[in-house]
């Protein structure tokens, strides 16, 4: 009845996934519900995903870089994206 453990293994550079591939989610921790379906779950990440929320992060350099400069953060991501 416990939430799902998920997490990128591939580094992403994201306000709220921290280097170890941990995600901020909601519905990850305190708003589960065992009525939700694993389609809810990546739907959720999709979400964040293209929207992200620098005032609630889990990587505080990365929603610095991100309020400071959104072009230059979403370019630096793109850049972790292609290494891999």
């Amino acid at each position: 009845m416990a939430p799902p453990k998920v997490r990128f293994l591939t580094k992403i550079y994201h306000p709220n996934i921290e280097k170890l591939g941990r995600i901020c989610l909601d519905i990850l921790k305190d708003k589960w519900s065992p009525a939700l379906q694993i389609r809810t779950v990546l739907l959720s990440i999709q979400a964040l995903l293209s929207a992200p929320n620098p005032d609630d992060p889990l990587a505080d350099n990365v929603a610095k870089h991100w309020k400071a400069n959104e072009a230059e953060a979403v370019e630096t991501g793109e850049g972790i994206i292609n290494l891999v």
